[in-house]
């Protein structure tokens, strides 16, 4: 089991620096490094005299393949370990399905091309491939004997899951403001421009501004979360860390999602943590609603 447990970390660290160098492939422009051609670049198995963006294009590409096998194998040697897991079954398939999804997802952009709406999901299944991986790493240290559980009523259970399917579609349209190149459309924040607009202004902009009233009522719900959990369940330590944790994600999601706005989307960083962090936020709450359920 020791093996499988640092096969999975390794794992979870490589699906989460190929989500990362998705960012990176499109902050930079970099989606047309290697051309048309998939799986080759150029034509070529090893790219001639490359371009920056044809290094990151390339290498995103090297370490995405990678990382699939990686999923692939880890999906089935957990399913043949972890049996005793009612959840392993579940997670195995998706993050497999997810990982191969989101590999085809990536050629057909570079070959055929795709419109923002269609290429939103693409960090999309990347978010649920890094969750679904997680949660198998977090289940290979949980011993047969005991499992991970919080007692919760009916009702939280419930708004878990509306948090984490909510959260899902606040990482949609971050993605798809990102491909619709509307992350600096918007300069300062709250108000658009000085303007409180929405409709107005044209599609572009109706989208940056989406994005942030969905993110920012996101950080309500977390927050109405942690209150609900330190009021009624602060006996249930685990579940109180998880909902201190969340609350600091998603004040670091905010804070950084401001960043990019002040620096009209040109510091990379903050790009990146705002990637990371959403990521491993949705990730987190997949695995409390598993844990929750758990509790029934």
């Amino acid at each position: 089991m020791k093996k499988l447990k640092i096969y999975a970390i390794i794992t979870t660290v490589i699906v989460l620096i190929v989500l990362l160098q998705g960012s990176v492939v499109t902050k930079t422009g970099s989606g047309q490094g290697c051309g048309t051609t998939w799986p080759l670049c150029f034509g070529d198995v090893i790219p001639y005299n490359p371009t920056l963006e044809t290094i990151i294009e390339y290498t995103h590409r090297l370490i995405s393949s990678t990382a699939g096998l990686l999923v692939l194998i880890l999906s089935f040697w957990s399913w043949r370990k972890l049996k005793h897991m009612k959840e392993i079954k579940f997670f195995a398939i998706l993050a497999s399905t997810a990982i191969i999804v989101q590999g085809l997802m990536g050629a057909g952009q570079v070959v055929f091309g795709q419109p923002p709406l269609i290429m939103a999901l693409h960090f999309g299944f990347s978010a649920i491939s890094l969750a679904a991986v997680f949660a198998i790493t977090l289940f290979t240290f949980e011993k047969p004997s005991t499992k991970v559980a919080v007692q919760v009523g009916r009702k939280l259970r419930r708004y878990i899951v509306f948090i984490t399917v909510y959260a899902y579609a606040v990482i949609y349209t971050g993605a798809f403001v990102k491909h619709m190149e509307a992350s600096a459309v918007c300069k300062g924040f709250p108000l658009c421009n000085g303007e409180a607009v929405l409709f107005s202004q044209g599609t572009v902009v109706f989208a940056q501004m989406f994005h942030r009233i969905a993110g920012m009522l996101l950080t309500v719900l977390i927050a109405v979360f942690v209150v609900w959990v330190l009021k009624q369940y602060k006996h249930q330590r685990l579940l109180v860390t998880l909902s201190v944790i969340s609350m600091l994600l998603i004040v670091v999601q905010l804070i950084s999602g401001i960043g990019m706005v002040f620096t009209s989307n040109q510091n990379l960083t903050f790009g990146l943590i705002h990637a990371l962090v959403i990521s491993i936020f949705f990730a987190l709450f997949v695995y409390t609603i598993v844990i929750s359920r758990r509790g029934k």
